[in-house]
């Protein structure tokens, strides 16, 4: 959102679960962040802040969430369910509720934060690395099914990032900051 205003958006969307979360990022913008309560796993919350973001022309699905769980673990089906219901299932929510939108407005591009680990999977992450792999080949069909009403399909695949997500997997020391990914992403926009 930061690297999106300080490029000259006019206005952002900042999809949280709780709002209060968004305080600071919309003082720290003058009001061009606009906070949207948003919960991956709640369709009728998706499809409320899409009607609030009726002029939105780029969506960057961000969300996501890890269980670091191995095939055999004890918890592994349900790791692998809570992450299939945020990483796949909320994609496929927030394309359906994206889609008809950026049409309206021309196209415009979807954005999806996939990782690494849609590419290669890690035993100890293997739960996860499986939801952005199926998130990963969604993507690609999402690209050609939107590319007939000209709307950019971006498939992004950053290695770890210093966020809460990558603090409680233990990749602080390998950890790429948030800013790398922003710049990078809005520069090939």
């Amino acid at each position: 959102a930061e690297k999106f205003v300080a490029s000259g958006a006019a206005k952002v969307y900042a999809a949280v679960r709780d709002v209060r979360q968004a305080v600071e990022l919309v003082e720290s913008s003058q009001g061009r962040v606009v906070p949207l309560p948003m919960d991956l796993r709640d369709w009728h919350s998706i499809q409320a802040g899409f009607a609030a973001a009726h002029d939105v022309e780029i969506v960057v699905n961000n969300a996501g969430v890890l269980r670091a769980a191995t095939p055999l673990a004890a918890d592994a089906l349900e790791d692998l369910e809570y992450e299939f219901d945020v990483n796949v299932k909320g994609l496929v929510r927030i394309a359906r509720a994206a889609a008809p939108v950026l049409k309206a407005n021309g196209g415009g591009a979807l954005v999806q934060l996939n990782s690494v680990a849609s590419l290669v999977s890690f035993t100890a992450f293997a739960t996860y690395c499986a939801s952005k792999a199926a998130a990963y080949s969604l993507t690609q069909a999402l690209r050609e099914e939107l590319s007939g009403q000209g709307t950019l399909v971006v498939s992004v695949h950053p290695g770890p990032i210093a966020t809460d997500m990558g603090h409680a997997a233990g990749f602080d020391e390998i950890a790429e900051p948030p800013q790398v990914v922003a710049e990078a992403l809005v520069a090939a926009l």
